[in-house]
């Protein structure tokens, strides 16, 4: 029997690389047409494999493109893997602070200091921009009449457009 099995085995091994499969049957005799999965919903054709791009494979016609050559060689890695070390120092984890903090006697926050911060900030930024108005009179009217396609001077009511 062990005798039997060693001498088919040769004539296996054989046929069983040379299989053609009945879709490699019908479409042989056909002009060769690879084609590939591209980005969005298109599909890029070739005459031949592009043997490196073998996972994005839709359809072919001809013979397979496993039958046209080798694949070329995969690159080698760029970095290797680190050494691996015995030690690791961790930072230290952020504090969450919820409220502004201000220089208070016991350094703790409060709502009324966060209020006064905003409120403060509010007034120095409109002080600023009243300034920057004073000194440059026409920036506002250039704006408006230059800016978003405007023709001709806006209605007297309206807040300037930024």
């Amino acid at each position: 029997m062990k005798k039997v099995i060693w001498a088919l085995l040769p004539g296996l091994a054989v046929a069983a690389c040379g299989h053609v499969s009945k879709y490699e049957e019908g479409v042989i005799d056909y002009e060769p047409t690879y084609c590939y999965a591209a980005l969005g919903d298109g599909v890029e054709c070739y005459r031949e494999p592009v043997l490196s791009e073998g996972r994005r494979l839709v359809n072919y016609y001809g013979k397979h493109p496993s039958r046209y050559g080798d694949a070329p060689p995969k690159p080698q890695a760029a970095y290797g893997v680190p050494p691996r070390i015995g030690t690791w120092v961790k930072d230290p984890e952020p504090v969450v602070k919820p409220m502004v903090y201000l220089d208070t006697p016991h350094g703790e926050a409060s709502v009324q200091g966060t209020q006064a911060l905003v409120r403060q900030a509010h007034e120095n930024l409109t002080t600023a921009i009243q300034k920057d108005s004073l000194r440059n009179p026409n920036s506002s009217t250039q704006a408006e009449s230059g800016g978003a396609g405007a023709s001709g001077p806006t209605s007297a009511g309206a807040p300037p457009f930024r």
